[in-house]
């Protein structure tokens, strides 16, 4: 290959990471400083080690926090404090609405227990469902903000990742049962009115309406009966919510939307209306799919409902849900900025090595290394992937495999080089000596990376997913090293010296 063409396809090259790392790591102020273009680092959503978790505590009706109970300050509160209410650890709890304080402890935990259940299907990176004072609950997520959002450089995105786990807060911790409901008070044969408020009625509403039961309680139905499973998906771009019938609920189901056409049909947990239908027709099949505003909704809505039909109702009533708060990060309020810091150090320290032990030919393999980080940056982004400490280190984990896969060649160029071969054959035998060994490796660490993101949950499948990218970009840029390798090699005489390595000829004797 000519030095034009060699100067031209590298040129090229540098050309494409320089820009690509520019906006990788770069943020700038647009249309006269009143914007700001985030990078893409700073734009990747970081787990509860770099952003912090947004938690709420919900109390059961009759449990209050130690400060509502300084806050009682008139005379019969004051009398209904001393009679009423026991202290226990940091909250109080009403002796006239639970029979026993164990009582009381024992459906707090059960219902902890299902909020865990609950919280564990939305695959978190990390969450806690914690009970304190064996009376409430506190429960955090993490916050999920990009880089840009938890320095409040995004107001934008911030707003929105709160907005998100806030709002996932609130529709998990939904208690009560399942029901269908509507605004009716007549629906064909059945008649609210005549069932009466008290059995029929709860505190569901649609804009101030009360709601009604359609489940015949005379007969002794329960909605909870007619759900096999509800399930979130996106398929096509659309989320989706899939409600598979029973063979009863089939047939209710069938009975029903005959009877409510062109009415609203609301699918509810307790006093939670978690998504609504407009019934058009009879609806006559095993499942109904009703569309989602976005996957994250359709997901908080399925898991609260199938949690309810499948005995993870919780147990008690609780208070009216409080908007989360939110802590500082984990590992810090620099977290993030140090743990990049540091990976940009280890890869420079990587290049830096490969130079020193193989001249030029080290600085080409410091420039895929530039490249493959480039493109492990860009997966995090592009796949949504929330990054925690453990993502970071499997990350700078998959920097060494391409940097040791490029070693092994290397190692066997040298000692080709050393038994008196020439460059070029030590380079096409050395190729050729090792192929079956780097390609066995990343074949292993494609079907463990499959496994994990595929079986895996949370962090687990967020490195399993990073993983998959990682292996398959290590194995495709080890190939174009050898192809740089060539490109840059071409027009240099000694190609020994150009790959740091020293050619021994032996003389017979």
């Amino acid at each position: 290959m000519s030095k034009v063409k060699s100067a031209i396809i590298t040129a090229l090259l540098v050309l494409a990471i320089v820009v690509a790392a520019f906006f990788a790591v770069i943020s700038f102020p647009v249309e006269n400083n009143l914007k700001r273009l985030n990078s893409i680092a700073s734009n990747i959503h970081l787990g509860a080690d770099f952003s912090g978790y947004a938690y709420s505590t919900i109390y059961p009706e009759g449990v209050i926090s130690a400060e509502e109970y300084s806050n009682k300050t008139t005379d019969e509160e004051a009398e209904d404090k001393q009679s009423n209410y026991a202290k226990v650890g940091g909250f109080y709890y009403d002796t006239t609405k639970y029979e026993s304080l164990e009582e009381l402890k024992c459906n707090v935990a059960c219902d902890a227990a299902s909020l865990n259940a609950r919280f564990g299907k939305k695959g978190y990176s990390s969450y806690s469902v914690a009970v304190e004072d064996g009376v409430a609950i506190k429960i955090s997520v993490p916050t999920n903000y990009t880089a840009a959002a938890y320095k409040g450089n995004d107001a934008d995105s911030q707003n929105s990742d709160y907005s998100v786990a806030n709002y996932a807060l609130s529709a998990l911790t939904a208690y009560g049962n399942f029901t269908l409901r509507t605004t009716e008070t007549t629906l064909g044969t059945f008649n609210a009115a005549e069932r009466g408020d008290d059995e029929w009625v709860d505190i569901a509403k649609v804009n101030g309406s009360k709601t009604y039961s359609l489940a015949d309680k005379y007969k002794g139905e329960d909605e909870a009966d007619f759900i096999k499973s509800v399930k979130a998906a996106k398929i096509a771009g659309v989320s989706r919510i899939t409600f598979n019938f029973t063979a009863t609920g089939r047939e209710r189901f069938k009975e029903i939307t005959t009877l409510a056409k062109d009415k609203t049909i609301y699918f509810c947990v307790g006093d939670r209306i978690l998504i609504n239908f407009s019934c058009t027709g009879t609806v006559d099949e095993k499942a109904l799919v009703l569309q989602a505003d976005d996957l994250s909704f359709a997901e908080n809505a399925a898991i609260t409902m199938n949690s309810a039909v499948n005995g993870g109702a919780l147990k008690l009533n609780y208070q009216d849900y409080q908007n989360a708060l939110t802590t500082e990060a984990a590992g810090g309020e620099n977290a993030a900025l140090l743990t990049f810091i540091a990976s940009v150090v280890v890869l420079a320290g990587l290049c830096a090595f490969m130079i020193v032990r193989y001249k030029k030919l080290g600085a080409v393999v410091s420039m895929i290394a530039v490249a493959f980080a480039l493109v492990i940056l860009y997966a995090l982004y592009l796949l949504n992937i929330q990054v925690t400490f453990a993502v970071i280190l499997t990350a700078v984990l998959l920097l060494g495999l391409f940097m040791v896969s490029n070693a092994i060649v290397f190692a066997e160029t040298k000692r080709m080089t050393e038994s008196g071969r020439t460059m070029q054959a030590s380079v096409k035998d050395a190729y050729k000596n090792v192929l079956m060994t780097v390609t066995d490796m990343h074949i292993v660490l494609v079907v463990v990376a499959i496994l994990l993101a595929a079986v895996g949950v949370g962090e687990v499948a967020a490195c399993g997913l990073i993983s998959l990218v990682g292996v398959v970009a290590s194995y495709v840029l080890y190939w174009f090293t050898r192809f740089m390798w060539y490109v840059l090699s071409s027009p240099v005489k000694d190609k020994f010296r150009f790959a740091g390595l020293k050619r021994v000829v032996y003389e017979d004797d």
